[in-house]
């Protein structure tokens, strides 16, 4: 599927499914020409004489799962992981895809991707804060691929909450394995945004932009160290979460060894008497008394108090 959208000098847009409206465009409006293909055969749509370079026509073909700037001597060639907002808890991303030269801008991706749908429609409520020109363009689709990070960071942040707040609200319960799964997730988008980072910092040196330009990349640049920032601090509060989850089961553990051991202790006594009653001697105290049973049970129960009473004045119960 391709569609193309035709920005003119003046402002005017048009919108239309195919590659014909991007074929006769003039000579100084700005093309944008989105293609979802899963095989090559769907880069066939792409005219020839844009000559775009076929080790990038192959990387859109390959799966890539890192993000990536190349230069080559007709255009510019970016690939970014953009997010897949129909999985709303995971970290699902797919990647984007994006050729770049003055006047044309083509996108390509397997999946659907929300983020181009987001700039479509900022192109049609409010066309202004996109402008005219390629570099603008290209800034609108890194910034919406780079924005859809904030919410779901957000709902881990809340998820985060939710978790806490039932580890404290019933300090009985483990949500170690939810917290290890979720750390592990920030990990995933924090290593995720690194090499985006990268991508950015090379499109603002590549000398291509314009002071004006440069100052829209240096905002998402600034988004882009926002979210690494917010993932940091959610990876050591999650680390945080973990380690207090671990000492209280190594509390509850030490809790339930102590009583183990103090039961232990208070049985020993009465294990100790019973073993010397049974021995099999003529001469046993009590052995001929109808009361010799109970005077057994008396002394273990008075020997199981004594230990208790002695346990309670040391403070070990």
């Amino acid at each position: 599927m391709v569609r193309t959208t035709l920005i003119l000098a003046d402002g005017h847009r048009t919108r239309a499914d195919g590659i014909q409206l991007a074929t006769n465009a003039p000579a100084d409006a700005t093309v944008w020409v989105d293609v979802l293909a899963t095989s090559a055969l769907g880069l066939a749509v792409l005219p020839a004489d844009w000559r775009f370079h076929p080790l990038a026509l192959e990387d859109c073909v390959h799966p890539q799962r890192r993000a990536k700037y190349e230069r080559y001597p007709n255009h510019t060639f970016i690939v970014l992981q953009a997010l897949d907002t129909a999985t709303i808890e995971d970290l699902d991303t797919t990647s984007l895809r994006i050729f770049v030269r003055p006047g044309l801008v083509v996108t390509v991706h397997d999946r659907p991707v929300s983020a181009l749908e987001h700039v479509r429609e900022l192109l049609e409520r409010d066309g202004e804060r996109v402008g005219t020109g390629a570099d603008r363009l290209l800034h609108a689709l890194i910034d919406a691929v780079i924005d859809e990070f904030m919410p779901l960071l957000e709902r881990w942040e809340d998820t985060l909450d939710d978790l806490e707040a039932r580890a404290e609200a019933d300090r009985e319960i483990s949500t170690l394995d939810e917290l290890v799964a979720l750390r592990r997730q920030v990990l995933v988008m924090r290593r995720m945004m690194l090499p985006q980072h990268e991508v950015l910092r090379r499109i603002l040196e590549g000398g291509e932009l314009s002071e004006a330009g440069a100052l829209y990349f240096r905002d998402v640049l600034d988004h882009i160290n926002a979210i690494s920032d917010s993932a940091a601090l959610l990876v050591d509060v999650c680390g945080g979460a973990m380690e207090v989850q671990r000492k209280r089961a190594d509390d509850r553990l030490n809790r339930v060894m102590k009583y183990l051991a103090l039961v232990s202790t208070m049985l020993l006594p009465m294990t100790v008497i019973s073993g010397a009653l049974g021995m099999n001697f003529s001469h046993i105290p009590d052995a001929d008394s109808p009361y010799g049973f109970w005077h057994a049970v008396g002394l273990m129960l008075a020997s199981a108090a004594a230990l208790v009473l002695w346990f309670r004045r040391k403070r070990w119960m």
